[in-house]
């Protein structure tokens, strides 16, 4: 039996808050640390960089996602490394993604922010390699039915989640389906085990895994990460796995799922009060800001990365209770200010 993979790499960059007080209210300080871009090229070479030109560099294909708000850095930093990508994605050994603009759980709390985002993401993606996307990266790997309609409404044809093992049943080597309303959408599992299942599990044919930028440095790099997998099965792009998938088969999914990928469980990230308090706090301003400019719509969809709701649990926080609470605090006051643009 022959076995196919699918190498996913997410790349995303964690904006750092400024330290803003009750008293910066109306000064029209910046909500995010005024060094960004210092701090971020120092992060970017460090980490970043020879990852990107080992893929770049490699035969053996790759997709990817870029957040919206570490592509917009990318190109004021390394404009030679953007054209490296477009004719990699040009030669067709790297494959883009869609995914929301600023990684966030827009498409658990809001159509309306999603499909901001999502159109964002297209713009951003076309303005910058000249293509579309037509597999999508959600954010934790979240779907549900309802969320294939609205991504195919958006263009694209297959998303990712995770393999729910009592579920599948006696379908559980399988890891592609059909959507219950959209038979021609494409659900894409990848293993609860990630890796482990492509040198484990002989059972499954098509292997779909993906890494962080982090956890590809930890597993010695992409090139290291090639040498480990070749091996063991054969190395493809998305397409070419989803277009010899001819079954009917459908992952029925009425209720918001995901699929880990890193450390970090989905209800880490909302289900704290720190963060469940500030995403209804956030979200509430929806409705105000529909037929607002997409700057300020830019500038409210940011406070809802994943990143700064990562420092509202103590758990993803080293413990620190007083971090969280002095990070929603400055939340808090943003969010003050932000209602004066309003």
């Amino acid at each position: 039996m022959t076995k196919l993979l699918s190498l996913t790499i997410v790349f995303d960059w964690e904006r750092t808050l400024s330290e803003f007080s009750f008293l910066d209210i109306g000064s029209g300080k910046s909500y995010y640390d005024e060094n960004e871009i210092a701090f971020f090229e120092k992060w970017y070479k460090s980490e970043a960089h020879e990852q990107l030109t080992q893929m770049v560099r490699s035969e053996h294909p790759t997709s990817v996602y870029f957040t919206g708000s570490f592509l917009e850095l990318l190109v004021i930093c390394d404009e030679e490394m953007v054209k490296s990508l477009k004719s990699a994605v040009k030669k067709g050994h790297i494959e883009l993604l869609g995914g929301t603009y600023h990684h966030t759980l827009s498409s658990l709390y809001s159509g309306f922010h999603f499909d901001l985002e999502v159109g964002w993401h297209q713009k951003l993606i076309k303005k910058t390699f000249g293509t579309r996307t037509s597999c999508f990266f959600n954010t934790e790997n979240i779907y549900y039915n309802d969320l294939a309609i609205q991504l195919k409404s958006l263009g694209y044809s297959s998303v990712f989640t995770g393999a729910i093992d009592w579920y599948l049943g006696p379908e559980k080597s399988r890891r592609m389906f059909s959507t219950g309303p959209e038979k021609d959408f494409k659900v894409l599992l990848i293993s609860p085990s990630q890796g482990n299942s492509l040198f484990q599990d002989n059972a499954v044919e098509n292997h779909f895994v993906q890494f962080d930028s982090t956890q590809l440095i930890s597993a010695g790099g992409w090139n290291e990460l090639v040498r480990k997998t070749s091996n063991k099965a054969s190395i493809v792009t998305l397409d070419s796995q989803t277009a010899k998938d001819q079954g009917e088969e459908i992952y029925n999914v009425r209720q918001p799922i995901s699929g880990k990928y890193h450390s970090i469980e989905l209800k880490q990230l909302h289900e704290h009060p720190l963060q469940a308090g500030w995403l209804k706090q956030l979200y509430d301003l929806a409705p105000s800001i529909e037929k607002k400019s997409e700057s300020i719509q830019k500038t409210w969809s940011s406070l809802s990365s994943t990143s700064h709701l990562k420092k509202l649990n103590p758990d993803l926080n080293s413990g620190d209770h007083n971090a969280c609470y002095d990070t929603y605090q400055i939340l808090i006051n943003i969010l003050s200010d932000f209602r004066l643009t309003l």
